[in-house]
């Protein structure tokens, strides 16, 4: 995945006549073979709103002679050094426009950023509409603007990007898979890409995985800071011991997960707790999401389970997770937090009704122990070294809890659109990691204090206008092509547990779907929600094949379908600097890929402790393979 690619050098302009008709306009590219080719001399890209004086707007953007809808599958990215934007045609292809002045590619930005707001929220672009979406002290925050004393605290930073440690056995900045892609400017080298790179040998430190026995498909991976870390895998929990310099070994242990009535258990959520001796585990299944099971990775059995209730009243949780960063480190920490659409519970495992604390709605209030106000749509969670909460929703918003008045958030940063799927937060609490399908969401929470002048974050005091705007990481719309469109997921930072301890890489992973499929259907069925039959084979292949029957009214098909997958990663130090305020970049598009023939159950990393000044990233695949870059 991934290139540097240039744009070839500008031609110049003829005529007085052709300069001032590119005032606003400027050359445009298309994405072939691996290079940016120039497609035409001189186009003025043009935005027009399909239902003008109508109620809901449609914008279409129209370059050339392709035309299609705004929005955030355009996959946008500028350049503001450069005067360039590249996008992604759905159907046509992948695109950049090299303006000719500075005017007009800032002219061309707002305009489509007002296209995309009325697109995404179906209000029209006034100052009165942002501040109802946005709210009046984050309408230029939303709108990529810093403010003009905004804090950008990098003083735990000694060293500049290309300094930084790389993972292990990551040569020259690239990944095992041997590609790094970096932010579009027009002063590097071409590269080529290995997105679509099917050959696991390739990928020479992370081509020899950890094999587990056959079994049900793994759904996740809990890293341990201690002696173990953990598969977990359908109705069972597989487990590796971790090793000095950060390898992992096979155990050889299963354990299998039966409640008290010998049912099987099929964990989605969990966590590790007492001394990393426990694990707390949440299933989705019907009946058991208002229930909590508390496994004994020593014994090997699940030794209690709780029913989630509160006055009598079944409270079903989504998502459950430990009180800090390093509480599951501590053998006599009992209180953990968990997580439904419109509630934030706090519970303790010694009380007997379990329910330790209830968290009040952000913004009513919590009376009398009822239910608050519904429409909060929660959806992930994740907390700091101190115990603060940052909390992700459906509707994009992000919330900020302190770690000691949770009645109310202290910060609320608005959705920009789309829903946040999952949530990391920095041992510090000064950096936010927001996934979403088309971006990583990246959120400075540090301010200064008004009253002290020290600097303090979001989770401490409510933060206004001033805070960082969001910067965006993301896949260049030619990698996206690629990817087929598939969402990203899981984005996390590395793992520390101690203060003064950075965080130094972030990884995300993109999983691409793919099947071949009875040539006399038209409709796919709904477990192919991002398959495409175009060039499509049935394959006899063991890497990711799978097969899949699907029952119609008349009759039943037989549906192959297999996996090409990627663990992206940023390097966090390179995006906190080249980021700055300064420095004028919003959207970061430089990262190394890993690429596997299988479907990802979860990209991570070990425990610093192990590795030192070096970084492992940890990639377990759901048929149960796992590759650690540490060996």
């Amino acid at each position: 995945m991934g290139q540097k690619v240039s744009l070839p050098d500008p031609a110049p302009l003829s005529t007085p006549g052709e300069q001032n008709k590119t005032a606003t306009g400027g050359q445009l590219f298309k994405f072939e073979d691996d290079a940016y080719k120039l497609f035409h001399p001189n186009v003025t890209p043009e935005l027009y709103d399909e239902n003008d004086g109508g109620e809901k707007p449609n914008w279409i953007l129209d370059v050339h002679e392709t035309s299609f809808p705004v929005s955030e599958q355009c996959r946008m990215v500028s350049n503001n050094v450069s005067r360039r934007v590249d996008f992604l045609a759905p159907g046509v292809g992948v695109f950049a426009v090299r303006f000719q002045t500075q005017a007009g590619f800032a002219k061309f930005l707002d305009e489509y950023k007002d296209a995309l707001f009325e697109n995404t929220h179906q209000l029209r672009a006034t100052d009165e509409s942002r501040e109802k979406v946005f709210g009046v002290n984050f309408t230029a925050w939303a709108n990529g603007e810093d403010a003009v004393d905004t804090v950008w605290d990098t003083a735990d930073e000694d060293a500049a990007p290309n300094d930084a440690k790389t993972p292990t056995n990551f040569v020259d900045g690239k990944t095992p898979s041997g590609q790094k892609s970096a932010t579009h400017s027009d002063d590097v080298p071409d590269e080529t890409s290995d997105f679509d790179d099917d050959n696991d040998e390739s990928n020479d430190n992370l081509s020899t995985p950890i094999r587990t026995v056959s079994g049900d498909d793994a759904l996740d991976m809990k890293m341990g800071a201690l002696d173990n870390s953990f598969l977990i895998r359908g109705n069972a929990v597989d487990v590796f011991r971790n090793q000095a310099g950060g390898a992992l070994t096979n155990a050889d242990v299963r354990v299998q997960l039966k409640d008290f009535d010998g049912q099987k258990i099929t964990p989605t959520k969990g966590f590790l707790a007492n001394a990393e001796s426990s694990m707390f585990l949440l299933s989705p299944d019907a009946g058991r999401r208002d229930k909590l099971y508390q496994m004994d990775l020593e014994r090997g059995a699940i030794v209690s389970q709780w029913a989630c209730q509160k006055d009598g009243a079944d409270i079903p949780m989504s998502d459950v997770v430990a009180d800090t960063k390093s509480s599951q480190m501590e053998s006599n920490h009992h209180t953990f937090l968990g997580l439904d659409d419109n509630r934030l519970v706090r519970w303790d495992a010694r009380l007997r009704d379990g329910i330790a604390q209830e968290l009040a709605s952000p913004t009513l209030g919590y009376k009398d122990g009822h239910d608050f106000a519904r429409g909060t749509k929660f959806k992930c969670m994740a907390t700091t070294g101190d115990g603060c909460i940052a909390v992700g929703s459906e509707d994009g918003k992000i919330r900020l809890y302190g770690d000691s008045s949770m009645r109310q958030a202290k910060t609320s940063f608005p959705g920009l659109g789309s829903p946040i799927t999952s949530i990391d937060v920095t041992y510090d609490g000064k950096w936010i990691l927001a996934t979403t399908a088309t971006c990583l969401v990246l959120l400075h929470t540090v301010v200064q204090d008004g009253k002290t002048g020290e600097l303090t974050n979001g989770f401490k005091t409510k933060a206004g206008s001033s805070i960082a705007a969001p910067r965006l990481l993301k896949l260049k719309p030619e990698d996206a092509l690629r990817a087929k469109g598939a969402p990203l997921v899981k984005g996390k930072f590395t793992w520390v547990t101690e203060q003064g301890k950075q965080e130094r890489w972030i990884v995300a992973s993109c999983q691409v779907v793919e099947g071949a499929f009875p040539e006399s259907d038209d409709d796919l069925p709904p477990v192919f929600p991002y398959v495409s039959r175009e060039g499509m084979v049935t394959t006899s292949a063991d890497w990711g094949a799978r097969s899949y029957e699907y029952t119609w009214p008349d009759k039943t098909d037989t549906f192959f379908y297999w996996y090409q997958n990627y663990s992206i990663l940023f390097n966090f130090r390179a995006v906190k600097l080249a980021t700055a305020p300064d420095e004028k970049l919003m959207t970061f598009t430089e990262y190394n890929v890993v690429g596997k023939n299988a479907a990802i159950a979860e990209s991570t990393f070990v425990h610093e402790k192990f590795t030192g000044d070096d970084t492992h990233l940890v990639i377990a695949t759901t048929k149960g393979d796992v590759f650690c870059a540490g060996g």
